[in-house]
């Protein structure tokens, strides 16, 4: 385990925050790892007192950051602690796991779903810092147009003519009849899934039926909010 402490929130779309922890002893992880964290406060609900997050920060920005959408009136108790948190508070966390990292080269298209951008971000953050943000896409799914990060993916967008977005605000999604018209085929293509397990159950269907191969598809989803 090791301890965080709180720096700072930040609100970065309508009910989405991002959470700002240095850590006390030096902690290393690849853009796109997870993390478990224990927030310790009176009267968990039944969800208890710890709760994986993505660490939504790339590692050469050496804080820890969380972002989730958080309810004003249904949000659990842990999100409600983590809303009033002061600075200089103390969390734990265990250690940086999880495979939905880039381990090559290839080509790769991202879709996000949501607050689902959290682990794209890390990696899209991470290969701008490396100057590597080239041949990846981005197909991000917004229930509306007030979107997380929005202003740092266009930066991207403007930076690389590489790099490629695709926004999908309800009531347009990612389906097939959409991405057909965006490639002929996802074969070459390594996809990197992120939101709603749901969603990512659905679109995992919906590239395969493109053409994409379940090997090259990597998964990452959280059960709700």
């Amino acid at each position: 385990m090791v301890s965080l402490k709180f720096i700072k929130k930040n609100e970065i779309a309508k009910n989405i925050f991002s959470f700002f922890f240095k850590p006390e002893t030096e902690i290393k992880w690849l853009a796109g790892q997870y993390m478990q964290f224990t927030v310790q406060h009176s009267n968990p609900d039944s969800r208890g007192i710890k709760r994986i997050f993505t660490i939504c920060s790339a590692p050469h920005e050496k804080d820890i950051v969380i972002t989730t959408r958080i309810d004003p009136l249904s949000g659990s108790s842990l999100k409600k602690e983590l809303i009033k948190m002061k600075s200089g508070a103390i969390i734990s966390a265990g250690d940086p796991s999880g495979d939905f990292i880039i381990t090559d080269d290839r080509k790769a298209i991202f879709a996000a779903g949501g607050i689902g951008i959290t682990p794209i971000r890390s990696i899209l953050s991470d290969l701008n810092f490396k100057d590597k943000i080239k041949g990846y896409e981005l197909f991000y799914s917004n229930r509306d147009s007030d979107i997380a990060f929005k202003d740092e993916i266009e930066v991207y967008k403007n930076k690389s003519e590489d790099f490629s977005v695709v926004y999908f605000i309800s009531p347009s999604r990612i389906d097939y009849e959409s991405i057909k018209n965006i490639h002929d085929s996802y074969i070459d293509f390594m996809i990197y899934i992120s939101g709603p397990a749901n969603m990512v159950k659905l679109l995992i269907d919906v590239f395969i039926k493109a053409g994409a191969l379940k090997e090259n598809i990597k998964t990452d989803y959280f059960p709700g909010y």
